[in-house]
């Protein structure tokens, strides 16, 4: 009889250890995934920030359409302009060669804004996918813990009714 409910015990205490020892790496592998997921959080802040409060002007293939808008309507203008001296132009039709290469740049830049709206729209929805993504994560981080919670609570709640078990199965040895 005292064996019995000593092997009990033992049997207990193991299964307690056993318990308290998955809970432990349990809660060890939950703080790395959730230190991961704030990282990756920031990282995805960060990026969103940085790509929102950048000059969409100031991009280098933006520059790049600029530089060769304005050389284009440059070629264009010396073209009309050595054109005027030749055949004895005038002013005038220089300064509609002008007006029309402002007005021609006029409309690139505002193509450039239309782009640049766009892009924007396109880093805010990029950046609510990643989120919502990393919401779900969240939910799992959560849902692994509160698991772990339950079957910790299982697992005492097991160990006890064991141990009562054995030892009510003692006591009514004895009696008899």
């Amino acid at each position: 009889m005292v064996g019995s409910i000593i092997s009990s015990a033992l049997g207990g205490a193991l299964q307690v250890g056993s318990a308290i020892y998955g809970q432990v790496k349990s809660n060890q592998l939950n703080k790395q995934a959730q230190a991961e997921l704030d990282q990756r959080r920031n990282e995805n802040k960060q990026w969103y920030q940085q790509k929102m409060n950048e000059d969409y002007m100031m991009r280098s293939d933006v520059q790049n359409v600029l530089r060769k808008q304005r050389e284009l309507l440059n070629e264009q203008y010396q073209r009309a302009r050595a054109t005027n001296i030749v055949a004895g132009g005038t002013d005038e039709s220089l300064a509609l060669q002008q007006r029309e290469a402002n007005r021609t740049m006029g409309d690139t830049m505002a193509d450039i804004a239309a782009n640049a709206s766009a892009y924007k729209d396109n880093v805010e929805q990029q950046y609510r996918a990643q989120e919502s993504n990393l919401s779900q994560q969240q939910q799992q981080i959560y849902a692994n813990q509160a698991n772990q919670v339950a079957k910790a609570a299982g697992q005492a709640s097991s160990f006890g009714g064991n141990l009562l078990a054995s030892g009510l199965e003692g006591i009514t040895k004895v009696k008899a």
